[in-house]
């Protein structure tokens, strides 16, 4: 499933750049528009009615963001609806897959601009996708920061927190309450460090994630002694924080050193 998906989004990446921009609306309030996004995807709370849609995974699980479940028709087709979203974003909770909130995406030629008139939000809340779509692609992609679209086609995304509360607001690219709540943590009541956030983001099952990030960094890929560097420190992890978050300091120290023995973490 995973590669119709990306083959589809590299043929958009690549092929079909040069399609009519996206047909803007008049654009609803804030809180109307999720309220719409909210509606029109409380059916793919089920993931078996997505998969039937259409809609099928791209890239990793995202400590930040969860999955991506992407319909390629729909993201072809070029429209901001809110009532269809062609990127559905889910979370595992303990054992529980669950719906945290949509995505919209706009096809852009080089220097072009998201529409502002069919969402009521900032031009800086969209970050952008370019090249092909493969997971290492993806993930240094987003790693990158993606708020800024100058040259060549890219596709520009809008996440709305829809499903899950996002404490940085609804239109925010990153949750970092997530990896809190898979840990069955409390959600802070303010962002932790940088260090402290991966630590946690690992021992909630952020292996894939970081392997793939450091596959798509200048350095050597991950052989397989980085990789059971990382699995034991996720374990590791994973029994620190199970003693409560106030051992946050203490695994950010250790996310720290791993850091520094890993090159091309972050």
């Amino acid at each position: 499933m995973a590669a119709v998906a990306r083959a589809g989004l590299i043929l958009v990446l690549t092929g079909l750049a040069n399609q009519a921009a996206a047909q803007e609306s008049p654009s609803p309030s804030r809180q109307d528009f999720i309220a719409i996004v909210r509606e029109a995807t409380a059916r793919y709370r089920d993931r078996a009615v997505a998969i039937s849609d259409g809609y099928r995974p791209i890239g990793p699980d995202f400590p930040g963001m969860g999955e991506h479940w992407i319909s390629v028709p729909l993201l072809l087709k070029g429209e901001v609806d809110p009532r269809r979203p062609p990127i559905l974003e889910y979370a595992t909770f303990g054992n529980e897959v669950t719906l945290v909130g949509a995505a919209f995406a706009v096809l852009l030629k080089s220097g072009e601009r998201p529409p502002s008139g069919a969402m009521p939000v900032a031009e800086t809340d969209w970050h952008y996708h370019s090249g092909t779509v493969s997971e290492e692609s993806f993930v240094a992609s987003h790693a990158a920061g993606g708020h800024q679209h100058d040259s060549g086609p890219a596709i520009a995304v809008l996440h709305v927190w829809a499903w899950y509360q996002n404490p940085d607001g609804p239109f925010a690219t990153d949750n970092w309450a997530l990896p809190f709540a898979r840990l069955g943590l409390p959600v802070p009541s303010s962002e932790p460090s940088t260090d402290a956030w991966h630590a946690v983001a690992l021992a909630a099952g952020g292996e894939r994630y970081y392997l793939a990030l450091l596959a798509a960094s200048d350095t050597a890929p991950p052989d397989s002694a980085v990789r059971q560097q990382l699995g034991s420190a996720a374990s590791a992890l994973r029994e620190l924080l199970a003693r409560g978050d106030e051992e946050l300091d203490l695994a950010a120290q250790r996310w720290k050193a791993l850091r520094h023995s890993v090159r091309g973490l972050p």
